[in-house]
Parts: C-alpha cells; structure tokens; sequence
C-alpha cells in the first residue's frame, strides 16, 4: 500500500475545502433566490402562459440544487477521511488510487480501472432523459 505524503493530503484537503466553499455559497445563493423566484413565478406564468416551460425550469433548478448538495455531502466526506489510511485507497479493489486521479477530483473512490467497471453497469442509473 502506497500512502500519500502529508503535502499532498494537504494539496487535497485544500482542494476539496475551496471547492465544499463554492458548493455552500452556491446552495446559499440558489435558496436565496428562490425565494424571489416565488413571488416572480406568478408574473412568469402570465408572461409565458405555458405551464410546461415553467415547470421545466423549476425541475432543472431543483436538480441543480439536489446535485450542489450531494457534491458538498460527498466534500464533506473526503474532509473526514483525507487523514485516514484509507483515503486514496480504492472503495472496490482496495488498490491505491493514483495521486494525479485524486488531483484531478479529489472526490474520486474507486481506481479508473474499478471506475470504468462501475459506470458499465451503473451508469445510466440516477440519469434523466428526455
């Protein structure tokens, strides 16, 4: 089993502290706004007079908000972990996940090799179509 040095978990607890920062201010500001929103959807009704546009827009501001907060839940999550021995350690196989794969989203759990597995067989699952 690799470990990660102390700077790159640093690196990574950086990352993963900026990015649960963006995460929250955008939930703040999507919740904010809706509040205006509700008042406006009123005249938006009128203005637009389709019910399905307005409804579209609603489920896509929702959907946005729910992804927000399952990424700022999983944030969170790497937080705890990052000084643990099992932080950079594959979910599935066990194996060591590359330091450049969690640069590159520190949120990563899986290898890319146990990744590509998963998302064959798990990928469409959770995804809208139209």
């Amino acid at each position: 089993m690799h470990y990660l040095t102390i700077e790159q978990r640093e690196s990574l607890q950086a990352a993963l502290n900026a990015r649960a920062q963006v995460l929250r201010e955008t939930i703040a500001r999507m919740l904010g706004s809706q509040a205006g929103e509700a008042r406006a959807l009123a005249d938006h009704r009128e203005e637009t007079d389709d019910d399905a546009v307005i409804d579209l827009e609603s489920s896509l501001e929702t959907d946005a908000l729910q992804r927000n907060s399952l990424e700022l839940r999983e944030a969170e999550k790497a937080l705890h972990r990052i000084h643990t021995p099992e932080f950079g350690e594959c979910a599935d196989c066990g194996g060591d996940i590359p330091f450049t794969r969690l640069q590159a989203n520190p949120l990563s759990t899986r290898c890319v090799a146990c990744e590509t597995a998963f998302e064959r067989t798990h990928g469409q699952q959770g995804r809208h179509s139209l």
